[in-house]
């Protein structure tokens, strides 16, 4: 009962926002991933809710978004807040790139074999060396997308429509907009982490440990 509860509120959101023409704005891939349409509607309205303008800001508010729902879909708050504090913690870093979307999508590249072939230089298309970036996801080989809900029947896919709004919800807080004083750092300066259900990365003993955050540990 609560779920479709819940269902029919998420739907009765989404077409209220159609009605003000959210639904309707051509989406023009901003990160690296495509979004359903109803993932579309939930950054539309997270935009005008914290007022964020101009495309370099939306963009960096995708693509840190992006970072913190495809690395910590299933963590509560505390868990995306640390991916999103790490995130700002390394733009902020010399060591690495200095904006968002180059810090989510750093690493090697090659040339699409297409255009490779082609004498011209301006056609060039790279593409992330296969589990060779900082953050998996952005590079594991796999198509990415935000499923907010199923294309074909419209339906709400719960899960992922509430950590794709608490993603763009944190990523707006870390980005200054809104009450962003209440997002402290709580991974204390970190700028590494992993997954110790999953991995122990061969680079671990070198850093010094911070603390544990849900499925991640936190270094720097």
């Amino acid at each position: 009962m609560k779920t479709a509860i819940i269902t029919a509120a998420l739907a009765a959101s989404v077409w209220a926002y159609a009605g003000d023409g959210k639904a309707d704005k051509v989406y023009q891939k901003l990160g690296a991933a495509d979004l359903t349409g109803q993932a579309q509607v939930i950054l539309w309205d997270k935009v005008d809710e914290y007022q964020i303008k101009g495309d370099k800001s939306i963009k960096d508010l995708v693509c840190l978004a992006e970072n913190i729902y495809f690395e910590a879909r299933a963590e509560p708050i505390s868990g995306k807040a640390a991916v999103a504090n790490v995130t700002r913690n390394r733009v902020q870093d010399p060591r690495w790139p200095d904006t968002f979307c180059k810090v989510v999508q750093d690493g090697p590249v090659r040339e699409s074999w297409k255009t490779r072939a082609t004498p011209s230089k301006d056609d060039a298309v790279f593409y992330p060396v296969k589990h060779r970036c900082q953050f998996s996801w952005y590079c594991d080989g796999k198509a990415d997308k935000i499923w907010a809900n199923m294309e074909v029947t419209g339906e709400t896919i719960i899960g992922n429509a509430r950590a794709w709004t608490d993603s763009l919800m944190i990523a707006s807080l870390t980005l200054g907009y809104g009450d962003h004083l209440a997002l402290r750092d709580n991974t204390q300066g970190a700028v590494f982490y992993y997954n110790h259900n999953l991995v122990t990365p061969s680079w671990s003993g070198k850093k010094t440990y911070i603390r544990i955050i849900g499925n991640h540990t936190f270094m720097k």
